[in-house]
């Protein structure tokens, strides 16, 4: 009987070939993108699950508390690991971890300059011993146990390679940001994909002090986002028993942060999905999800109008197979077989379009999906899982429908359009599958006029030909080799200023939050402040506005401060002049000089945070150029020159400041490019339906639309009796489709403080791009209808 049903199965696909055609590549496109969203959905709540301990691994976070609302950084105190291991020793592991960014390795060679690699977007890592029984790693050559040394290193293999050519390089000496030489005591097997922790180098903790070029601050007042800690716990020691002494810990700590300030331990699982300590938004993954379900649907929803349509031609068949004595369910397995026939060949189609997808994902994406997992046993089920769906999906409706004709009236020929599906059921799905279609473009409208929100507006500093070129990663620096970059850079015409800082104003990665005193008010304010350092020419170069006072002198150490309007604000104070002549006290009294202008000095996520200003020359890390128009790569050329040859063990590295604006909303553009990918891939899909059911009614109509031409109807007449019911029905799928669109776009949106408004400009776009596909599609089959000559038309009945 299978082998019946699967040859009759052929045969109407065979007879069928359009429709079959346009089903297969319909749900093909459909099954192809959903098993690529599944592949980006697992991966990322797939990271770091390899590790044994996965659900007992903590970070410890700062958690601050304002009349705002709570914020929590990924940084910690220096001395919070020791205190951790001396009043809790029944936490099972405790490490520190420092990061520093883009690594600078110089490997010596005999009789020759040392070769030296930079490790460009990546992190490097100050660890402790602990961290490596926290975090499991494979050895290939000796381990981190001799880690706990100073002036120790342990690597990747595929480090090692690149730096030797072999793994075996234990006892071998580089020297790291041109300031420290360490010993390679370990290399370890190269990172799976899936971890958020792949760092290529990692030195001893015990080499801070050297790297730095003296102590590590002490107490619990000042905190940098690269200070990490990290535990694991057991049954010994719990979150809830931290949870329970976390207020104690503080009081002991930091007495006067007892009321603002918290600890909270982050389990491993959240750290990937914690945008405010720079993880990944879950709510695109999630959305991510959605759109791969409703490519389902919108698949689905083509074949069930496809074969629903097809039900009239084949309604005579039903009756002859019923007088023959077939039952309702053998008929409705029957149909069943044929809708399964088609989904497999349709999946052959899906595994081609998925590993095409992976490499056009890749190019696309810029690498943000990552596969190395096509065979797991996950993604196969899934696949099994989808197949079974769409099956259940695209034929149950179709062959209740055709199983259930009664054999009198299909005999003759008496099926009617609404008994196979009419207005309750048809035009519902097409209504689904527009609004669907809707939903998706608005969503990419918004997201790429937020994107274009964010590139347009004033962000109350200069951006244009500002050149920022990072020194040797060393926090003392050499302050007369900065005083002679000057004068190099500043001999070359094209160079109209310099300045030195730490860090430009769209600076996302290093952030330091310090509390600190007003004046004479005896207690510290409860709100934190950003420190940054920067010289004396910083605010003209990069065009910051003073709304009182005047600029910072000249120093090399800290001596005055500049301060933000946020900064006066949080003080309670409403005119800026009233704070200039007092004194910030942290560690020192520094005096306020002048108040800036607001300005944006992370991202348009983040509300502008109290800020204020010194200079200290030893902790400057990048030099700010501004330069005139003109040709930007000699100029660049000869800086690197100059630079070279005045730190010659370093790495020349310079970047535009528009450029890592761009790269501060790297999650935005992936959702915005995912989007779009996926929004063409639906609108392919339903173009496709619709063209399928046009065509089906132009065979339906044939007779009707040759009445009409003899009687004198136009091409546009025909035309509109085709697209009269589809256009109704997009203006009924628009008002579905926009409460829900506006709803998802607005909590999108709010993951940023600076935003656009949602208008009705946005779902009129939506609406007219939608008209134009269906318009586009249903002329093409209309107007070849409508230019056929009536005497055919006639004939062909």
């Amino acid at each position: 009987m299978l082998q019946n049903y699967a040859k009759i199965a052929w045969r109407n696909l065979v007879k069928n070939q359009t429709y079959a055609l346009i089903n297969i590549t319909g749900l093909g496109l459909g099954i192809g993108a959903a098993l690529l969203i599944f592949a980006l959905v697992r991966y990322h709540y797939a990271i770091d699950k390899h590790h044994q301990k996965y659900g007992h691994i903590y970070r410890v976070l700062t958690q601050f508390i304002t009349p705002e609302g709570t914020f929590d950084i990924a940084g910690v105190p220096y001395d919070m690991g020791k205190a951790l291991r001396n009043d809790y020793p029944a936490i099972e592991n405790v490490a520190m971890i420092e990061h520093y960014w883009d690594p600078l390795v110089s490997v010596p060679v005999a009789n020759g300059p040392d070769r030296k690699f930079k490790e460009a977007h990546k992190i490097g890592a100050f660890v402790q011993p602990a961290y490596f029984r926290i975090f499991d790693y494979n050895w290939i050559a000796g381990g981190p146990t001799d880690l706990a040394q100073p002036n120790t290193v342990v690597i990747s293999a595929e480090n090692a390679i690149k730096y030797f050519g072999t793994t075996q390089v234990i006892g071998k000496l580089i020297k790291l940001n041109a300031v420290m030489n360490t010993r390679i005591v370990g290399v370890f097997e190269n990172y799976r994909d899936n971890t958020d922790f792949a760092y290529p180098i990692m030195a001893s903790w015990a080499s801070l002090r050297e790297f730095y070029g003296g102590p590590l601050t002490e107490g619990f007042d000042n905190i940098n986002g690269g200070t990490q800690c990290f535990v694991s716990l057991n049954d010994r020691f719990t979150q809830a028993d931290w949870d329970r002494q976390l207020v104690a810990f503080v009081k002991k700590y930091k007495p006067k942060g007892v009321k603002d300030t918290r600890f909270p331990m982050q389990p491993l699982r959240d750290i990937h999905f914690s945008i405010n300590t720079g993880g990944v938004s879950q709510g695109l993954i999630w959305s991510l999800f959605a759109i791969g379900v409703f490519l389902i649907i919108t698949a689905s929803i083509n074949f069930v109008n496809l074969a629903t349509a097809q039900a009239l031609n084949r309604s005579r068949e039903v009756g002859v197979r019923k007088v023959m004595g077939s039952t309702r369910a053998q008929l409705f397995w029957q149909f069943m077989g044929e809708t399964a026939l088609l989904t497999l060949a349709a999946t052959g189609l899906a595994i081609v379009f998925f590993q095409i997808g992976q490499q056009l994902a890749q190019e696309y994406l810029h690498g943000v999906f990552r596969f190395t997992f096509y065979y797991d046993p996950s993604v196969l089920g899934w696949l099994l899982i989808l197949i079974i769906v769409v099956i259940g999906l695209s034929g149950l409706y179709p062959a209740l429908v055709l199983a259930g004709f009664k054999p009198v009236l299909a005999l003759a020929g008496r099926i009617t359009t609404r008994q196979v599906g009419g207005f309750s059921v048809r035009r519902s799905l097409v209504i689904t599958q527009f609004a669907i279609s809707q939903m998706l473009i608005v969503g990419l409208v918004v997201i790429a006029s937020q994107l274009e929100y964010i590139q347009t507006k004033d962000l109350g500093f200069r951006q244009d030909a500002i050149l920022t070129i990072n020194l040797p990663n060393s926090p003392q620096q050499d302050i007369v080799r900065m005083n002679t970059f000057r004068n190099l850079a500043m001999a070359i015409p094209e160079v109209k200023k310099l300045s030195y800082s730490v860090g430009g104003p769209p600076q996302s990665g290093w952030i330091s939050q310090t509390m600190i005193k007003f004046d004479t008010r005896p207690e510290p304010e409860k709100f934190t402040t950003q420190q940054r350092f920067i010289d004396a020419e910083y605010i003209n170069l990069y065009g910051l506005k003073l709304v009182a006072g005047r600029n910072l002198h000249p120093a090399d150490t800290s001596r005055e401060v500049l301060v933000n309007e946020a900064f006066v604000k949080a003080l309670g104070i409403r005119n800026p002049k009233e704070v200039l002549g007092k004194f910030v006290h942290n560690g020192r009294g520094l005096e306020i000089v002048g108040v800036l202008k607001n300005f944006n000095q992370t991202n348009l996520r983040n509300k502008i945070e109290p800020l204020y200003l010194t200079t200290r020359a030893t902790r400057y890390h990048v030099a700010n150029l501004q330069l005139h128009n003109g040709n930007f790569k000699r100029v660049i050329d000869r800086l690197e020159k100059e630079y070279n040859q005045l730190y010659p063990d370093s790495y020349f590295s310079a970047q535009f400041v528009d450029e890592q604006l761009q790269e501060n909303y790297v999650q935005e553009q992936t959702m915005g490019r995912l989007v779009n990918f996926f929004a063409g891939i639906a609108v392919a899909i339903g173009g496709l339906g619709l063209y399928g059911l046009v065509l089906f009614m132009a065979a339906q109509k044939t007779k009707e639309i040759g009445v009409r031409k003899v009687l004198g109807a136009s091409v546009g007449n025909i035309l509109w009796l085709f697209g009269r019911e589809f256009f109704q029905l997009i203006v009924i799928a628009f008002l579905v489709a926009t409460p829900v669109a506006w709803w998802v776009m607005n909590h999108w949106l709010k993951d940023f403080v600076y935003r656009i408004d949602i208008g009705p400009g946005i779902f009129g776009m939506a609406l007219l791009v939608t008209v134009l596909i269906a318009s586009v599609t249903v002329s093409f089959q209309s107007i070849k209808a409508a230019l056929t000559n009536p005497v055919k038309s006639l004939r062909s009945e």
